[in-house]
């Protein structure tokens, strides 16, 4: 009985080591947490290496910036990152959006835009895709739910107003 057990636990144990290790590490969720915990690493390098080339220059303003925070603050922010992705969504063949939560907060947007491209070898790879034209122009994409409020004022049908001449 108890070498049945066993038995039956390896054979369990292999399985589950066999799924976790075709896990797809290409898919767009899976990019968007590697780019972000790259993000938060400040391993821009590899955060580069996710992106597109419109990304490219986000990046680098990011890192001319992390060049002044001491190494215990980023080591720090880094322990205590979690990334839960939330939902994706296709916009074409080649272009989805992920949307995304993470305590502590990094970003003021919680979507990323990834494209699907081809590399050197020919393989096809998401990357992540920020425009520094697409913040400063107001994408959509990157205005939160809470931002896009816009407060009015209700009046009750019932109410009469003095009109002002």
């Amino acid at each position: 009985m108890m070498k049945k057990q066993t038995s039956l636990f390896m054979v369990m144990l292999l399985a589950a080591t066999v799924l976790y290790s075709c896990k797809n590490t290409n898919s767009p969720q899976a990019v968007t947490e590697k780019f972000l915990n790259s993000f938060v690493q400040m391993d821009y390098e590899t955060a580069r290496s996710l992106s597109t080339r419109n990304t490219w220059e986000l990046l680098d303003i990011w890192a001319s910036f992390a060049k002044e925070i001491p190494e215990s603050v980023k080591k720090e922010k880094a322990e205590h990152f979690k990334v839960k992705i939330t939902g994706n969504k296709k916009e074409s063949d080649s272009t989805v959006i992920v949307s995304y939560t993470t305590e502590p907060k990094i970003l003021p947007f919680n979507k990323l835009r990834l494209l699907r491209q081809r590399d050197i070898e020919g393989r096809e790879r998401w990357k992540v895709d920020i425009s520094t034209l697409d913040l400063i122009g107001g994408e959509e994409l990157y205005i939160e739910e809470e931002q896009k409020a816009v407060d009015v004022e209700r009046i009750p049908a019932d109410t009469i107003r003095d009109k002002e001449d």
